[in-house]
């Protein structure tokens, strides 16, 4: 069986097993070699909940269970090892769990879980089911049920008022404290903190909720050691992690005597045992329980929303699901205001860098040049965050600001000429690399130069004074690792009292959106070319940077396959990755470029797999199948191939990956890749949700199965008001942005319902919910209608309470024989009366029977 399909490519969990790395299986672990410590595989578990592994066939066989089934089934390892899972939950939960695992191959990246009832000792007990994959078994993990309770405001009550204090935070430091706080509320731990990592992985908490008698975290550093390289794999799997009680006991995992003890692993498990070096260090805190909820993005694992109790603390599963999306709506929120911020800011620069530039543009004389960036000095030195700046043009030099003297200047020029790239070098700790300057670093630790001649005569360069910063570290990083008693042993450090670390010869750091306006500046080193042209350079650099955006998940899939890869335009190899070469064994990969990719099947296959190809172009499903090849060399083979329909470089296409049918040994990284393939042909690119061909294709399905079963399907078609206008007043950054938070917004409400989401293009969106009447979905809509209205984006500049809305169609159809097409008119109708009847509103059309 294959893994969940997530639903973003980018921000979604990596529901794969840790399998690859360095581990230590048989040494001692301390923190010189943590970083090998086998965590996915500790045969142990914690004692809040059983843990079952059972075999994937007709007998579903307990293969592996933890030692603690006696508390809470009351039979013991023994006597339930062998078993078939049958006689323990009964045919219809089994039935009812083999379906739930099926739906992973579709479903989002939800936990798979149900409500079990099984007989214990002759009384009937309510359990909590975890269910997932582990290699070549099924983990169930089983938990008590808590007591049902009644929360004093409804889930749906408090996403949405959360999501209207969110919109209304005006950047990403705001938005994090909000986060902290609001967590803090909800879940009622003594600490919240907001970390995020470095380059290096180094840690920092950037926002924090805390019991007013707790000593302050904002603001600390955690070295990387704190979480080594495996950690962070984990956390990349699954959006919660709690620790229950920090000083439990672990839980054994003990197997079938006489089968291959093999070590399960519990990379996806919600019970795994945690390190002992982890525990250590949460017990040197002095910290009862932990939940920690990761922040992902790109597939990379960029903070952590990690909260603290000073005493045990078992949350519920209601509140752990919430966690679960707010998880997948934290890591895009936060990560989507950082770029709006940057977005903002670089606007800003933007523009005050088009301004120096016409400057020199605008000017034939270089005395006028100089005259005129005198007036204008401020845009000069505001556009780098400098604090002076010398301008070297045309023989003539001028000095702005606090800048070193000018022979100084002319030699610093020199020295980073030779060590420029396309005409730029900076350095925030100039002084450390080039001795000349440590006479002047508290004028200019920092200093930017960007030649405007090719000949580099002309320049300017910016400076930065030195800026003594203070890192506040969580305990010495020095004294990260203690050498115990014995003189043996490595243990985490046992003081976390801040400890100060006084950083000089350093200015602020260049940023990216700085450097980026230098792109503007360069255009004085074409100044003789004509503005049109000019323009029409930015144009295509734009034009190509989007490009290159569309098609950047392509190259991931390509670049990144450890499987044979290869993509087909117009029955040609275009490209092909190393692992396709040595499965044809060629040379360099010149050799098999723009040939023919049917020349490398043997002739009596190729008329059956152009068929294939074809058939791929009118549909969203991957094509399998096996068939015979011919190497480079003459080597007959049997190839297991899977393809898929795509667009690569604006013509139709198609991605295919192979393996040899020779056995099982690469099974895990080509069903990966397939589940990355599958994914990629159904998403949309820009909300990452299901496209609409994908939509359109499952839609059709539902009808097939609905008729069948004789249930009713609803059918709901959303869309921006006015989006156009708004897209044209705020430009298309903020445009995509919206449509992200419009995306979050019907996953919130859509997927806790088994709702299936598209965008279908623009503005609009369709959604269908099999088994839901009219009155349901009409429900759902009215939420998701005051869900937008909740957040407040704003519509008008110049009138805040002018807000963006949506309208919403919405139909319902039982035992008909309609399209998905003919259902989507039907929807559409409905939409078109909400937009008549004046927007931002529900409108319905009556079931068809």
């Amino acid at each position: 069986m294959s893994h969940s399909q997530g639903r973003k490519e980018k921000d979604v969990l990596n529901r794969t097993l840790l399998t690859e790395g360095d581990f230590l299986l048989k040494e001692n672990i301390d923190l010189t070699n943590c970083d090998k410590e086998p965590i996915h595989i500790p045969g142990l578990i914690q004692p809040h909940g059983m843990l079952l592994a059972v075999t994937q066939d007709m007998d579903l066989r307990i293969m592996q269970c933890s030692v603690n089934t006696s508390e809470f089934l009351g039979q013991t390892p023994e006597e339930l090892l062998g078993k078939s899972l049958i006689e323990i939950i009964g045919a219809e939960q089994m039935d009812q769990m083999l379906l739930e695992i099926k739906r992973q191959e579709q479903d989002p990246i939800d936990l798979h879980y149900m409500n079990f009832k099984i007989d214990v000792m002759g009384e009937i007990s309510e359990f909590y089911g975890i269910i997932h994959e582990s290699e070549d078994l099924i983990i169930l993990e089983l938990e008590p049920a808590e007591a049902s309770t009644t929360p004093t405001i409804s889930d749906f009550e408090w996403i949405q008022s959360f999501f209207r204090k969110m919109k209304q935070t005006e950047n990403r430091i705001e938005a994090s404290q909000l986060a902290a706080e609001q967590l803090k509320l909800m879940l009622d731990y003594d600490r919240v903190m907001v970390y995020e990592f470095d380059e290096q992985w180094n840690g920092k908490v950037i926002a924090e909720a805390k019991e007013q008698e707790l000593e302050p975290f904002l603001g600390h550093h955690y070295p990387a050691s704190d979480i080594p390289k495996q950690a962070r794999e984990l956390y990349l799997r699954n959006w919660l992690r709690t620790i229950v009680d920090v000083n439990y006991t672990p839980v054994k995992v003990m197997s079938l005597p006489n089968s291959e003890n093999k070590p399960l692993n519990l990379s996806l498990s919600i019970l795994r045992s945690v390190s002992p070096l982890h525990i250590e260090y949460l017990q040197n805190m002095g910290v009862g329980a932990t939940l920690t909820i990761s922040l992902i993005h790109e597939n990379k694992l960029w903070g952590m929303i990690t909260c603290h109790h000073y005493a045990p603390k078992y949350v519920t599963h209601r509140v752990r699901n919430l966690c679960n999306f707010l998880g997948n709506f934290f890591s895009s929120e936060l990560f989507q205001r950082q770029q709006l911020d940057d977005y903002q800011s670089e606007i800003h620069v933007k523009s005050l860098a088009n301004h120096v530039t016409s400057i020199f543009i605008g000017n034939t004389s270089s005395s006028k040049v100089m005259e005129q960036l005198e007036l204008e000095q401020s845009a000069l030195l505001e556009m780098m965050n400098a604090s002076g700046a010398a301008v070297v043009y045309h023989n003539k030099t001028a000095l702005f600001g606090k800048t070193p003297m000018i022979d100084q200047i002319h030699d610093l020029a020199a020295w980073m000429k030779h060590r420029s790239k396309e005409y730029v070098y900076y350095s925030s700790a100039l002084s450390l690399e080039f001795e000349g300057a440590i006479p002047y670093k508290d004028i200019a630790s920092g200093a930017l130069y960007l030649a405007l001649s090719s000949d580099y005569k002309d320049y300017i360069i910016w400076f930065r004074p030195e800026v003594v910063q203070v890192v506040h570290w969580a305990g010495d990083p020095e004294k990260a690792v203690l050498k115990e008693n014995d003189g043996v042993r490595l243990s985490p450090r046992k003081s976390f009292e801040k400890w100060k670390h006084v950083v000089q010869s350093t200015s602020l750091p260049w940023k990216s959106r700085e450097l980026r306006s230098l792109g503007d500046l360069k255009t004085i080193i074409l100044r003789q070319t004509e503005n049109q042209r000019r323009q029409a350079e930015e144009e295509s650099q734009l034009n190509a940077r989007i490009l290159m955006e569309n098609e950047k998940r392509y190259l991931q899939l390509m670049e990144l396959s450890p499987v044979a890869f290869f993509t087909i335009s117009e029955g040609k190899i275009v490209y092909l990755n190393q692992q396709a070469l040595k499965l044809l064994k060629a040379g360099p990969t010149e050799e098999l470029l723009g040939k023919s990719f049917l020349n490398f099947v043997q002739q009596d296959a190729r008329h059956s797999l152009e068929r294939h190809m074809s058939i791929l172009e009118h549909s969203t499903q991957l094509i399998t199948s096996d068939e015979p090849f011919i190497s480079t060399q003459g080597v007959e083979m049997l190839l297991e191939l899977t393809m898929a329909h795509v667009t690569y470089g604006g013509k139709p296409s198609i991605f295919a990956i192979a393996r040899r049918k020779i056995g099982d040994d690469e099974q895990g990284d080509f069903a990966e890749m397939t589940r990355q393939l599958k994914n990629y042909v159904n998403t949309d690119a820009l909300t990452e949700i299901s496209n609409r061909r994908y939509f359109t294709e499952s839609l059709n399905k539902e009808i097939q199965q609905g008729t069948d079963q004789l249930r009713e399907l609803s059918v709901l078609l959303l869309d921006i008001d006015n989006f156009h206008s708004y897209n044209a007043l705020y430009g298309y950054q903020a445009a995509d942005t919206c449509l992200q938070w419009i995306a979050d917004v019907l996953e919130a409400f859509g997927n806790p319902k088994g709702v299936v989401l598209s965008r279908f293009e623009g503005g609009t969106f369709a959604l269908y919910w099999a088994g839901a009447s009219l009155e349901q979905a009409v429900e759902l809509a009215e939420q998701i209608r005051q869900a937008v209205i909740s957040m407040k984006i704003p519509r008008n500049p110049s009138n805040p309470e002018d807000c963006l809305t949506v309208s919403l169609g919405v139909t319902s159809f039982q035992n008909v024989q309609l399209s998905a097409s003919d259902m989507l008119y039907q929807a559409e109708r409905a939409l078109m009366k909400a937009k008549q009847e004046g927007k931002n509103r529900v409108a319905l059309i009556e079931h068809m029977n």
